[in-house]
């Protein structure tokens, strides 16, 4: 996919972390089901290794290889933002080259994206996208969420909470 920008509704820059919650969830597979594009930097891919990049790849991740004026960007952030991982800035910068929406789960990513006015959402938020659109169930929301604080991923515990509670009654968020 070589579009100038991702203001196609729909069209979300990723970053690992995104890949690893849906994985610990057991949903991964069901996030290429929404009428969504999926786009990584070539270093997030491969820098993944459970999930693996080359299997995100297969299920329908489109992989975007910076250009020189992203790797300047990419230089620019990290002398601005020393929390986040450079690799992880390569997802920023690519969502500031082509106008794109941020999904990360790393929240100094986060707060650098807002500041860059970049438009960014997380894990949360694709789940609620997934149960909208009826990928998946309310239930299984639920139990992917249970899931990933099992396995010790970082997510927003009162929302997380708030969720997994609305969804065990067999609501939707927006209820």
């Amino acid at each position: 996919m070589n579009m100038k920008d991702c203001r196609h509704k729909n069209t979300y820059i990723t970053d690992a972390n995104i890949w690893i919650d849906l994985y610990v969830g057991e949903i991964l597979e069901k996030a290429f089901a929404m009428p969504s594009t999926f786009i990584a930097p070539d270093v997030i891919i491969d820098e993944l290794k459970e999930p693996c990049g080359q299997y995100l790849l297969a299920l329908g991740l489109i992989k975007e290889i910076l250009p020189g004026e992203g790797i300047e960007i990419v230089s620019y952030l990290a002398k601005c933002y020393p929390a986040p991982s450079r690799v992880d800035l390569f997802s920023l910068a690519l969502a500031k080259t082509k106008n794109g929406l941020l999904l990360t789960g790393d929240k100094h990513l986060r707060k650098a994206a807002e500041k860059e006015k970049i438009r960014v959402h997380g894990t949360l938020w694709l789940l609620d996208r997934l149960v909208e659109k009826q990928v998946i169930t309310s239930l299984q929301a639920s139990s992917a969420l249970k899931l990933m604080l099992q396995n010790s991923r970082r997510l927003p515990r009162s929302e997380t909470m708030k969720r997994i509670k609305k969804w065990n009654q067999g609501g939707h968020i927006s209820d």
